[in-house]
C-alpha cells in the first residue's frame, strides 16, 4: 500500500512530507513489528494459532481506523505501528498454523502460498490506487488505507470454521481431538490410515521429548544445535530485507525515476504489472519448493539476483536521465526480473523455512524473534533507502549486490536441506536423532516402518498397531 501511497501527491502534500518523513512513515510499521515479536510467540503457544490470527485481525481493524482517519502525521504513525504489531502476530501464527496442519507432501507449497497471496492483495491495492490517485480530496489516500480492513474481516468471518493445529492440541494434552483432526485432514476419514497413525505417533513422541527441555527464550540458543537452527532463522529474515527487494516494493517511484520513467500514471501501471508478474513467480516458486529443495532454491536465486543488481546498477549509472529509451526499457526489464526472482524463492521460503527448522517448543518463539530481526533491519533499510537513493543514486544498487554476494556464501555453507522430511524428522539434521524409532514419514508418500514392534513408544497414547501388519 505504501508503495502506491508514496506516488499520491495528495498524501505527500497533506502531511508535507520530505524524503526523511517519507521514509519514516514507511519504516514505522517495522517498529511496531519489533514490538509484536516480543509476545507473538507466547501468545500463539499459550492460546493457540487461531487465537493469534484473530488477535492480529482485531488489531488491524483498530490500526486502519486510526490511519485512515488521521489528520496529523502522529496519528498516521500510530496506525502504522499498530499495523506492524498485527503483522508480526499474524506472520507468526498463520504460517505456523498452515505448516502444522498441512499434509507433509504439500507443506512447502501451501506454506509458501501465505506470502504469495501478498502479491494478489498488492494487485488489488495497485488497481485501487490507479483509480483514486487523481481525487482532489484526501480520499485519494484514505481510501487506500481503508482497503486494508478487508483481509482481516475475511479472517474473522472464516476462523470459527477453521480447525486448530493438531500439534498445538497434542501439546495441550488434547490428543483425541488432534488424532480425529489428522484422520480428517490426512486420512480422508480412515482411522486406520498408515500416514495418520505414523504421523500421530511421531508428533506425540517428539513433543514428549521436548517437554523434558526448557521452553524459554534461552532455549533458542542452547544447546549448540538450537543455536544453529535459530541462526539460520535470523539470517534468512535479515536477508529478506537487505537483498534489495525493498527498493522496488516500497520506493518504486524513486527506482522508476532512476530508470528515466517519471510519469505517475505510467509508474502505477508498471506497479500493477510487477505485482502480477511477481504473483505468478511466487505461486510457481511455491510449487517448486518440494521439487527443487529449500537450500538450492535460495542459493540459485541469490546468485541470479546479484547479476541482475549489477546490470541495474550499470544501466542506471549510464542512462538514468532517460536519454536512451531503449536503456530505460532494458532497466525496467531487469527490475521486473529481479522482483520476480525474489518472489520465486524468498517470498515463500521466508516463512516456510524457519517454521520447518525450528522444533515445536521453539517454533512460534523462533519465528516471532526472527521477524523481529527482519523488521528491525527493515526499519533501518526503509528509513534510509529514500535518503540513499537521493544522495548516491545508482551506487545503492551496488551496495545491495555486495550484500547478496555475502548471502550466497552463508546459504551455501550454513543452511541445511529439509526437502522430503516431516517436521519432527528435521531434528535429525541438527541433533543427529529422531524421537520415534522405526518410523520415517518423509513427504508422506513413502512411509518407512522398521517393524511393527518398533512403532510408537510407551509415551504415545495407544493407537491400533494392527494397521502396520501388512505394510
Amino acid at each position: 500500500m505504501m508503495n502506491n501511497l508514496n506516488l499520491v501527491d495528495q498524501y505527500v502534500n497533506y502531511f508535507r512530507l520530505d524524503e526523511t518523513m517519507l521514509g519514516l512513515n514507511v519504516a514505522m510499521i517495522n517498529a511496531g513489528s519489533v514490538i509484536g515479536g516480543l509476545f507473538a510467540g507466547q501468545l500463539c503457544d499459550t492460546w493457540g494459532r487461531k487465537m493469534g490470527i484473530a488477535t492480529s485481525a482485531g488489531i488491524t481493524l483498530i490500526a486502519v481506523a486510526i490511519q485512515a482517519s488521521a489528520t496529523h502525521e502522529a496519528a498516521f504513525l500510530v496506525g502504522r505501528i499498530l499495523l506492524g504489531i498485527s503483522i508480526t502476530i499474524n506472520g507468526t501464527a498463520a504460517p505456523v498454523w498452515v505448516m502444522e496442519m498441512t499434509h507433509p507432501k504439500l507443506r512447502g507449497s501451501l506454506g509458501g502460498m501465505y506470502m504469495a497471496i501478498w502479491y494478489f492483495a498488492a494487485i488489488i491495492v495497485s488497481c485501487i490506487a490507479l483509480g483514486t490517485y487523481r481525487f482532489d480530496s484526501t480520499w485519494a489516500w484514505r481510501g487506500l488505507s481503508v482497503g486494508q480492513i478487508v483481509p482481516s474481516l475475511m479472517s474473522l468471518a472464516l476462523l470459527p470454521w477453521a480447525p486448530e493445529s493438531p500439534r498445538w492440541l497434542i501439546s495441550k494434552d488434547r490428543n483425541e481431538e488432534a488424532f480425529e483432526l489428522l484422520v480428517t485432514l490426512h486420512g480422508k476419514g480412515n482411522v486406520e490410515d498408515v500416514l495418520v497413525q505414523a504421523e500421530y505417533r511421531e508428533i506425540c513422541d517428539t513433543l514428549h521429548f521436548e517437554r523434558t527441555r526448557p521452553g524459554s527464550f534461552k532455549a533458542l540458543v542452547f544447546p549448540r544445535s538450537n543455536l544453529h537452527r535459530f541462526g539460520i532463522v535470523i539470517a534468512l529474515n535479515i536477508f529478506t530485507q537487505v537483498a534489495g527487494s525493498n527498493i522496488v516494493s516500497s520506493y518504486s517511484g524513486l527506482v522508476f525515476e532512476g530508470a528515466g520513467i517519471s510519469d505517475v500514471h505510467t509508474q502505477m501501471c508498471i506497479n500493477i504489472g510487477i505485482n502480477v508478474f511477481c504473483f505468478f513467480c511466487a505461486a510457481t516458486g511455491c510449487f517448486s519448493i518440494e521439487r527443487l529443495g529449500r537450500k538450492s532454491l535460495l542459493f540459485g536465486v541469490s546468485c541470479f539476483m546479484v547479476l541482475l543488481l549489477v546490470i541495474i546498477c550499470i544501466l542506471s549509472a549510464l542512462y538514468g536521465d532517460g536519454s536512451n529509451p531503449s536503456a530505460s526499457f532494458g532497466n525496467l526489464a531487469m527490475i521486473f526480473l529481479f522482483s520476480g526472482a525474489y518472489a520465486f524463492a524468498f517470498n515463500p521460503l521466508t516463512f516456510v523455512y524457519p517454521a520447518e527448522i525450528m522444533n515445536y517448543s521453539q517454533r512460534a518463539k523462533g519465528v516471532a524473534v526472527g521477524q523481529m530481526a527482519c523488521y528491525a533491519f527493515g526499519f533501518l533499510n526503509q528509513y534510509t533507502t529514500p535518503i540513499a537513493m537521493n544522495n548516491i543514486g545508482w551506487r545503492y544498487y551496488a551496495i545491495n549486490a555486495a550484500w547478496d554476494v555475502g548471502m550466497c556464501a552463508i546459504i551455501w555453507f550454513w543452511f541445511v536441506e529439509t526437502k522430503g522430511l516431516a517436521l519432527e524428522e528435521v531434528d535429525k539434521l541438527f541433533d543427529g536423532v529422531v524421537h520415534t524409532e522405526g518410523i520415517r514419514i518423509g513427504d508422506g508418500t513413502n512411509i518407512s516402518l522398521k517393524s511393527k514392534e518398533d512403532v510408537g513408544s510407551s509415551q504415545t497414547p495407544p493407537v491400533d498397531k494392527d494397521i502396520f501388519t501388512n505394510v
